[in-house]
């Protein structure tokens, strides 16, 4: 039986008529589509993560004093559920953290919500998220079990931020969670993406998302969020364009008391409400890097580059009584997958550089926006821009 065939019943499970909706619907004027940057693929409603059904996003920001940080919480299946989803991750290159891979690894699960930081903060991410657990499922001892080892994700903040003075706190993550909700995802220096920079331009977080369609009956959305903090100028790449080979100058101004230059890091989060197995989906994970590879980013020697994708459509449960039963689509057909994360990882890492804004560094320094008039100016020389 062709695979394609064999998939085409799901498509009573998986309703794609809000996928039709408009991909301009609820977008910021601060990202990339909307100054003209051309992406290949068709992405949902809302063009995040949150277009794959259940996923809720709730960001804090500490932007104040010398602090430039903050977190940004993941749920897969929303605040209120009790179940895991089936997860696989890859590390590109594995200069960095995510808590909770090995049980991953191990179980090709997991259970409660995604936190995303500065490296400094996973303790207090990890602390947060149980202190919100406990809060949050008081009567429920095995939901609580399943979650003693939160997934936390790091990426370096401290050339803007004053880390070592370790400002975010177990209770600005509790914030973060309770305010997790579906719909637009705020960019930019918010959440974990707040003291973070990318190509040495302002980075931090970025999303989108795209349907990968099996005929006309079936259809599936793909969603990535990424917490960006790697790449050097010249590598940066946009639709093709060697933009950070142009645009030289905007370099960061390091603060007085500097850390020594560094690489830096990405974590790339993929949804997905495709029925996959574990293994299944640490192959989308790994063409996470092919999207990375796109914007310009190769994995440098002390970067953290770690991806992380997980299904909503096979659930979890620790301690069942009964064998948990899972589908899953065809390995040989899971092409429209990979394209739809290649090309929605591109697509949110140019998210997360469009929404920077200049900032000043909480120890003193500075880093500059993408300059966006100039972007378009280069993309309309190569006839890249869209009208």
């Amino acid at each position: 039986m062709h695979a394609r065939a064999f998939i085409k019943p799901l498509a009573t499970v998986f309703a794609a008529a809000a996928a039709l909706l408009s991909a301009s619907a609820c977008l910021s004027a601060e990202r990339a589509r909307n100054l003209g940057v051309q992406f290949d693929g068709e992405p949902g409603r809302y063009n995040a993560i949150t277009d794959v059904d259940g996923v809720e996003v709730g960001q804090m920001t500490l932007n104040k004093g010398r602090a430039r940080t903050g977190v940004t919480g993941v749920f897969p299946l929303g605040k209120d559920a009790t179940e895991g989803v089936s997860a696989g991750y890859f590390a590109f290159n594995g200069t960095g953290e995510m808590t909770g891979a090995h049980f991953i690894e191990e179980f090709g699960a997991f259970f409660g919500p995604v936190t995303l930081t500065g490296t400094l903060g996973v303790g207090a991410a990890r602390d947060g998220v149980l202190e919100w657990t406990k809060d949050h499922f008081k009567d429920n001892d095995d939901v609580k079990f399943s979650r003693v080892l939160p997934v936390v994700g790091e990426t370096y903040d401290g050339g803007l931020n004053d880390a070592w003075s370790m400002p975010l706190q177990p209770k600005h993550v509790v914030q973060a969670l309770n305010s997790a909700t579906s719909g637009s995802v705020a960019e930019g220096a918010v959440g974990g993406g707040t003291g973070m920079v990318s190509y040495h331009f302002k980075g931090g977080i970025g999303t989108s998302s795209r349907i990968a369609r099996y005929g006309e009956e079936t259809a599936f959305t793909v969603g990535v969020l990424v917490q960006a903090n790697h790449g050097n100028r010249e590598q940066l790449i946009v639709d093709g364009v060697e933009v950070g080979k142009v645009v030289t100058d905007l370099q960061p101004v390091r603060p007085p008391k500097a850390d020594s230059e560094r690489d830096g890091s990405i974590i790339i989060l993929v949804a997905t409400d495709a029925p996959l197995l574990p293994s299944q989906l640490k192959r989308l994970a790994r063409r996470a890097a092919i999207g990375m590879g796109r914007t310009g980013g190769q994995g440098d020697s002390l970067s953290g580059d770690i991806f992380l994708a997980f299904s909503t459509a096979n659930k979890v449960s620790l301690g069942a009584s009964e064998p948990n039963i899972y589908a899953s689509i065809p390995n040989e057909a899971l092409d429209p997958l990979f394209t739809a994360v290649v090309d929605a990882t591109e697509e949110a890492i140019i998210n997360a550089l469009v929404a920077g804004e200049d900032m000043e560094g909480g120890r003193g320094g500075h880093v500059y926006g993408l300059p966006e008039k100039r972007l378009q100016e280069i993309l309309k020389s190569y006839n890249k821009l869209a009208e």
